[in-house]
């Protein structure tokens, strides 16, 4: 009887690791959006003053070198949703394709949180099936983006 109990323990410990999909953020096409909107949320409210656009392909291109690599988990839009919810101040990054004065839908996009936890809505461009949530969190990302994107908000 032992050796079930022992058996049922090693196997339910596998399956808990094995249930969480870790994947490493992959951008392998930089090249393209052409417009970056970045919006910050602040007490669950934005405005135009919280906003921009970013034109530049360079800084395009750096904003997303910036976060790949970095090791994420799946989760589904629910809990993306939930998490969101749950922090009433955030920034959000989204990347278009196309004319900047049609803004509709990103093609890419990610919230990062000020606790330095980052939520991707693609698991690869213009993919939403599988959000990720960074593993760890990443406290300078976001002041190396301000920085980089030159943000005063």
């Amino acid at each position: 009887m032992k050796k079930v109990s022992f058996i049922l323990v090693i196997l339910s410990i596998l399956l808990c690791a094995c249930s969480t999909e870790e994947k490493t953020v992959q951008i392998e096409n930089k090249d393209f959006a052409n417009t970056l909107f970045v919006q910050k949320v602040e007490n669950n409210f934005t405005s135009d003053k919280l906003a921009m656009l970013i034109e530049d392909p360079e800084k395009i291109k750096q904003a997303l070198s910036t976060v790949e690599g970095l090791e994420a988990e799946e989760i589904d839009n629910d809990e993306l949703i939930r998490i969101l919810e749950n922090h009433d101040s955030y920034y959000m990054f989204g990347f278009f394709e196309g004319e900047s004065t049609n803004i509709q839908k990103e093609d890419y996009g990610f919230q990062i949180l000020e606790d330095g936890t980052i939520l991707f809505n693609y698991n690869q461009l213009d993919n939403s099936d599988h959000p990720l949530v960074t593993v760890d969190t990443h406290k300078d990302i976001l002041d190396d983006m301000k920085a980089m994107l030159e943000i005063t908000f």
